[in-house]
């Protein structure tokens, strides 16, 4: 079934990570993505490995359910060609440096001529304005200035901690995907498009609202907190038997109910943990002594113990997520075709509606695999398209 973007189309300039996953949101949710690439691209000029099927991994995770045409931007007939692509496009995507699109003739403003109900969007490390807006970045770069890595890992380990994914991308990508979303809406109302503009830092900054407004108000500058939260207690990962449970969701108000689950009842009469404040001050006392309590049980056993009453759950390794029968039972593993004939197991797309549900159907294509069908939807004729390959315009075929 269509999803609930069926019927707009994007044109779509990025690469790397943060742009196309943004659009990639935008496929699984029906969107008509055409991705411009070089007629030089093959798979490992595409993106890392790990290579399988013969198909770069990094950018089938990202680049799913779009179209792909080859076309060389720096060939003379390539700006022609691009300004009739616009025509046809709800959006544009991209991700290079700022200034590069205008460098190259498709900048904001030369585009809003040629299509004006165009949404325009740029994504980029510190946006198209600022002092830092010339300056290269990456994910592990925003992380860092950000504040994330500050606050991430055991506060007792004297070296920062990255996070696990790329979340500096990932946040850029989804906020771009919402700015693209809020301009569609309002373009209904106006009839005009504009320029999205999202920096990557500045999207780091968004998420840590939690820990910047403590600053604020209270001077607090939070530090690495490890397994734990800064402000709640317990509310944290324990060692079971097995492996490891996360405990969230104890209040003042069930405390003496959670210490008697856990075998704890001396806990419940010390007023050291009565509060929450109390418990958190007195956190290097408290935990020892909640970690020997879970040690003596296995995972499954405080799951079944403490479920009822306190939100809890496994900390489950990335091969443990991939087969819990709650994200199963969610579709969020789907298993989609390579253009080389096999097939890679994916994440789907978290979004659930009701009538047009979307979602990943198609792998990413093959370089160039529908440069001819994107030209001829654009109003290319037979006979232009001919002449484009023939002069190396476009391509058809990846590189070898």
């Amino acid at each position: 079934m269509a999803g609930p973007l069926d019927g707009i189309t994007v044109l779509d300039f990025t690469w790397a990570l943060a742009g196309p996953y943004g659009v990639m949101v935008l496929a699984d949710l029906g969107a008509d993505v055409w991705k411009v690439e070089t007629p030089f691209q093959n798979e490992k000029r595409r993106g890392n490995g790990p290579y399988v099927h013969g198909v770069s991994t990094y950018f089938f995770s990202v680049n799913r359910g779009k179209k792909s045409i080859m076309i060389d931007l720096k060939a003379p007939d390539a700006t022609s060609v691009i300004h009739r692509l616009v025509r046809q496009a709800d959006v544009l995507t991209e991700n290079f440096s700022p200034g590069t699109m205008e460098r190259l003739g498709f900048g904001y403003e030369a585009l809003r001529e040629v299509n004006p109900r165009l949404i325009y969007a740029s994504t980029s490390g510190f946006g198209q304005t600022g002092p830092y807006r010339d300056r290269g970045a990456v994910d592990i770069i925003v992380q860092g200035m950000g504040g994330l890595m500050s606050t991430t890992g055991h506060e007792s380990d004297p070296l920062p901690s990255r996070a696990g994914f790329s979340i500096g991308d990932m946040a850029a990508g989804m906020f771009t995907a919402i700015g693209v979303l809020s301009a569609l809406v309002e373009r209904g109302r106006s009839g005009v498009g504009q320029h999205v503009d999202v920096g990557m830092l500045d999207c780091q900054v968004a998420l840590m609202e939690n820990p910047i407004i403590r600053y604020f108000a209270t001077g607090e500058v939070q530090p690495r907190a490890g397994l734990r939260h800064p402000l709640a207690t317990p509310h944290q990962a324990f060692p079971a038997s097995d492996g490891w449970v996360v405990v969230a969701g104890v209040k003042d108000n069930n405390w003496q109910l959670f210490c008697g689950k856990i075998g704890m009842d001396a806990l419940s009469v010390d007023e050291r943990y009565f509060e929450n404040a109390q418990r958190t001050k007195h956190y290097d006392l408290l935990e020892p002594m909640l970690f020997e309590a879970f040690r003596k049980r296995p995972v499954a056993e405080w799951l079944e113990e403490l479920g009822d009453e306190f939100l809890v759950g496994p900390l489950n390794t990335i091969a443990d997520t991939a087969q819990d029968p709650q994200v199963l039972a969610r579709d969020m593993i789907v298993e989609l075709p390579t253009w080389t004939g096999g097939t890679l197991k994916v994440s789907n797309t978290p979004v659930k509606l009701s009538r047009t549900p979307g979602g990943a159907t198609r792998g990413a294509a093959k370089p160039g695999e529908h440069s001819v069908d994107i030209l001829a939807d654009a109003g290319f004729s037979a006979s232009e398209v001919d002449d484009l390959l023939a002069r190396g315009v476009i391509a058809v075929e990846p590189a070898p």
